[in-house]
């Protein structure tokens, strides 16, 4: 019996790391799974424009407030900024939670964390500490800026970015 449970646990272990092969929760270097699709994508891939990077999940309810504010800052800002969301913590159906708000249409990127201790390495290595949702700021060179914790009007959205990467950034 004991050594069908270790082979048990050593058959998930390599179906874990292989699930995760190539992916990096480096807050410099970042790589994850594109969520509920086939794919990768790198923060070095992204270089050229600033790069807003934010985490929701599914149980969050200032993460379902605050997503149609960055939908629709992506859009207009789609040829200045990339924005980009991350599924982390997630208990429930973050691909479902996706789609009800239609994030593959309104941003370029919707991905998947992945590693730390619940699918979270990018939040915790970007000092996520369990309270959604969190937005990362990063330059156009891939240098992380600054992180903030919470949700956002459009409005504070709005002046955040124009403080971030200056005012000819924002409509």
């Amino acid at each position: 019996m004991a050594t069908v449970v270790v082979a048990g646990v050593v058959v998930l272990a390599v179906a874990k790391r292989a699930s995760t092969a190539g992916d990096s929760t480096s807050t410099q270097a970042w790589k994850l799974p594109r969520l509920g699709e086939p794919g990768k994508v790198a923060l070095t891939s992204l270089s050229g424009k600033p790069v807003v990077v934010n985490f929701f999940a599914s149980r969050c309810t200032v993460c379902a407030t605050e997503l149609p504010v960055f939908t629709a800052e992506a859009q207009l800002l789609a040829s200045k900024v990339t924005f980009v969301e991350v599924n982390t913590l997630e208990t429930g159906n973050g691909n479902s939670f996706a789609n009800e708000y239609h994030l593959s249409q309104a941003v370029p990127y919707v991905l998947s964390d992945v590693g730390g201790s619940q699918n979270n390495g990018l939040y915790q290595s970007l000092g996520g500490t369990g309270t959604m949702p969190m937005t990362a700021y990063y330059s156009a060179t891939g240098t992380l800026l600054t992180t903030h914790v919470g949700g956002y009007t459009q409005s504070s959205l709005t002046s955040e970015l124009a403080a971030l990467y200056g005012s000819g950034i924002t409509a």
